[in-house]
């Protein structure tokens, strides 16, 4: 064994060298080498831990791919070397307009062509070509130019995930980057090299505080006594409140509950804390220090939860970060975004420079799933200052609330299922939010019960 990649005597290129380093060289045409080395870094050394070089030469639309043992590896370019770096690429006239499939190369998986074509043939037995233009194709997903070049906004200033191009075609439920490294590992195979993954599947359990608690106060408690009564004319729930209210339990308050299950699965919760004025009040009373005690002495971790989210308002993201770093007396170092406001890359410029190293925020809330085609934490891309970014990207993947519009229970439970195997067919991150409120039976019977089954499987 050398480095990530291996001699493989069986294969039927048996070559007479062994692999003696893990860098790869890569052949591309001098423009858009930004772009280029940001899709390089993520596709080969954050998926699959190689070391690459750039080389610039005059390869007429093509990616060229050597291998240690100098086998190569040949991609299309069909996109960078159609634009001229002056003019770019942020147009809606260059979101693909249909999408192909490339078949029976991966076992059991087509392969969405967003750029290319469905071709893949043998040049001789050192060289492959594929049609299917990689680099743009995972370039789309990761960087998220095609919510810059789209201008239209829903009522909360967000990009219509009804507009996003996987939402369409029906393939946000695929991580396309990981499809696309697996295509290239497939092909590395083929040609004599066996890339071995280290990186194994795990969940990542996280939770938005948007109310720590449901009753802070008699008239709370009184409110829900009503909505028993009056809006959910439910007898039972009625007495349900008032047996919780009795007995000094309330609803929201399941820190201790998420973060047992959280340490009997080997895991950490991480909190983040939308700093309302009610949540405020709620955290400078002596049962909310007792929470955030406990999430720091269990060894569980923190993040924000922001409700500001341009650069407008970069002295009041500034001040709720520092006002909660003093609450949990550490660094604060991730953050989400609340309701998911979120503009790439200005939210995230934003972020960076108020030292947020880790977002969570992309995820469509009607479509589960893949918004950045990733399923590991990654680097993201400033499209419009054309750089790579110091802030990374944890991709959320299932959230409660998608769950909450299904009546049939069996029917979230298969898109838990789904969505967690295919997570750990690509050795990723399950990365999912669930809400401290949503045990509450009054608003949501399942939650519970889903939420059980989400960590048993």
């Amino acid at each position: 064994m050398y480095g990530n990649f291996y001699y493989n005597p069986k294969q039927k290129n048996n070559y007479r060298h062994y692999f003696l380093y893990t860098m790869i060289r890569i052949y591309t045409e001098p423009i858009f080498l930004p772009e280029k080395e940001y899709v390089f870094t993520v596709l080969f050394k954050e998926i699959l831990g190689l070391d690459f070089s750039i080389h610039t030469s005059s390869v007429s639309r093509q990616y060229k791919i050597h291998l240690p043992n100098n086998a190569t590896i040949e991609f299309r370019d069909a996109f960078f070397s159609g634009f001229s770096e002056s003019v770019g690429y942020c147009s809606t006239d260059n979101i693909p307009k249909k999408i192909t499939y490339l078949k029976d190369v991966l076992p059991e998986q087509t392969i969405p062509v967003l750029y290319g074509d469905a071709s893949y043939n043998e040049i001789n037995d050192q060289s492959l070509y594929c049609g299917v233009d990689i680099i743009a194709g995972a370039f789309f997903m990761l960087s998220r130019w095609e919510e810059t070049s789209i201008e239209e906004r829903d009522s909360f200033g967000r990009f219509p995930e009804r507009l996003s191009l996987a939402v369409k075609h029906n393939f946000i439920q695929l991580p396309i980057v990981h499809i696309y490294a697996e295509l290239f590992k497939k092909m590395a195979t083929e040609l004599g090299a066996k890339i071995q993954i280290k990186r194994t599947f795990k969940k990542t359990l996280t939770h938005d505080i948007d109310f720590m608690y449901k009753w802070m106060n008699s008239t709370d408690f009184l409110r829900t006594l009503c909505g028993d009564l009056c809006k959910r004319a439910s007898i039972q729930t009625f007495k349900t409140s008032w047996a919780l209210r009795k007995q000094k339990k309330d609803p929201y308050d399941t820190f201790d509950k998420l973060m047992t299950i959280s340490e009997q699965i080997g895991t950490q919760s991480t909190f983040y804390f939308l700093l309302t004025p009610r949540n405020n009040k709620a955290l400078a009373s002596e049962r909310g220090k007792q929470v955030i005690s406990n999430i720091i002495h269990r060894n569980h971790s923190f993040g924000i939860h922001l409700n500001e989210w341009t650069e407008a308002e970069f002295p009041l993201i500034q001040k709720t970060i520092t006002q909660f770093e003093t609450i949990a007396e550490s660094k604060i170092t991730k953050s989400r975004q609340h309701f998911l406001k979120i503009q790439v890359p200005d939210t995230l410029r934003v972020l960076e420079q108020v030292g947020i190293y880790q977002d969570s925020s992309l995820y469509y809330r009607n479509n589960p799933g893949f918004r950045t085609g990733m399923c590991i934490e990654h680097s993201m891309f400033d499209c419009i200052n054309r750089k790579i970014m110091s802030i990374k990207e944890l991709p959320l993947i299932l959230m409660d609330v998608s769950l909450q519009k299904y009546t049939q229970i069996e029917d979230a439970q298969t898109l838990i299922y789904t969505l967690i195997q295919t997570t750990k067919k690509y050795s990723g991150n399950f990365v999912c939010l669930w809400h401290n409120s949503s045990f509450d039976y009054h608003t949501w019977k399942n939650g519970d019960e889903l939420y059980s089954y989400l960590i048993e499987i």
